[in-house]
């Protein structure tokens, strides 16, 4: 890392030396970073078929993945609501996401992917109930807040529409609808905004259980400022942006993971109007399968596959999940005198 790249760190670091309250209060993760809220990675099969205009018939899935690994600059934890987690918590993500389809067809099989890079600035903030002396809390509440910087495209050049031509130029001919599905240029770069509410209960350190409940939502909007950004047709029928709302349900068990969550979300400003999208997903990871385990989703509503976005989709999609564990290991620094196991 070049000398210009550690700046900002060193003069963190030089701050919290002439401040003693934060030199005893803030601290660098490096190690086993707090994870929420991020992407993760997928691969799946899917029983039903994939449409795209310009094709004759609908084509099978052989498979889809999302490949989404989220890269933690050093973190900083202020406080400490438990060991190794700090009462707020401020990271930096770079997430390099690619999501890929393979079809069952003779040419072509790989259709073109989605990439989606982008970078996430996160603060966090814990709660923990009022307790006397080192007794462990036997629930935590989690705000999270998370600002998104990314683009959206698919690698392709050939015109948005499909009524349009490269050779004669695509701006020479008006576009109209469908779109050009096959090898349509699908390019946008977009800021989000998302908040996340955690409430973790019967949180059990000892046995690394606990249960989660939340909700989250967000709403994205598409920019034209900067290489690759949205261009005035593309708007039009993609919109300004998405919203949505979620929910979940989350059950740690012996550091066994299991969930459900669900997610509603719309875009605006689009014409013609689309309705909103629904998925619910319900995932197992177990704790020796180091961060894999398996999903079963069920989407409905708009394809989220690039320029396929105009497709209404009904999708049961079963596979593996890749997640990282929710944040620091705990319970190594806990000591006999706070070993008292929550009721």
């Amino acid at each position: 890392m070049s000398r210009v790249a550690h700046t900002p760190f060193l003069f963190l670091l030089v701050l919290l030396g002439l401040v003693p309250e934060a030199h005893a209060s803030a601290r660098f993760e490096l190690d086993t970073p707090f994870n929420a809220g991020l992407d993760r990675s997928y691969v799946f099969v899917s029983p039903n078929r994939i449409r795209r205009e310009g094709e004759p018939e609908p084509s099978r899935l052989v498979f889809e993945g999302q490949v989404a690994p989220n890269l933690f600059l050093p973190q900083v934890h202020i406080g400490q609501v438990l060991p190794g987690l700090g009462e707020y918590i401020i990271s930096a993500i770079i997430t390099p996401n690619i999501r890929l389809r393979m079809l069952a067809q003779e040419s072509s099989p790989v259709i073109p992917p989605s990439f989606m890079p982008k970078l996430t600035l996160q603060v966090a903030h814990l709660w923990r109930p009022p307790s006397e002396g080192q007794e462990l809390p036997s629930w935590v509440r989690i705000g999270l807040l998370n600002l998104v910087v990314g683009h959206y495209s698919n690698g392709q050049a050939g015109c948005f529409y499909a009524n349009q031509s490269p050779e004669e130029g695509c701006a020479s001919t008006e576009g109209h609808l469908p779109l050009n599905e096959l090898s349509g240029d699908f390019s946008t770069n977009f800021v989000r905004l998302e908040a996340y509410g955690r409430l973790l209960t019967h949180v059990d350190l000892r046995r690394n259980s606990m249960w989660s409940f939340g909700a989250n939502a967000f709403i994205e909007h598409n920019s034209s400022v900067a290489i690759g950004g949205i261009t005035p047709e593309m708007r039009e029928v993609y919109g300004d942006g998405h919203a949505g709302l979620g929910f979940l349900l989350g059950r740690i068990w012996f550091g066994h993971r299991f969930r459900l969550e669900g997610n509603f979300s719309t875009p605006y400003g689009e014409s013609p109007h689309q309705p909103w999208t629904m998925s619910l997903e319900a995932a197992a990871l177990p704790r020796w399968g180091a961060g894999f385990g398996g999903f079963v989703r069920y989407v409905r509503g708009q394809d989220y596959y690039n320029i396929l976005f105009l497709q209404r989709v009904n999708l049961v999609q079963v596979g593996l999940v890749f997640e990282l564990g929710p944040g620091p290991r705990v319970q190594p620094e806990l000591s006999p005198n706070n070993m008292n196991s929550p009721q």
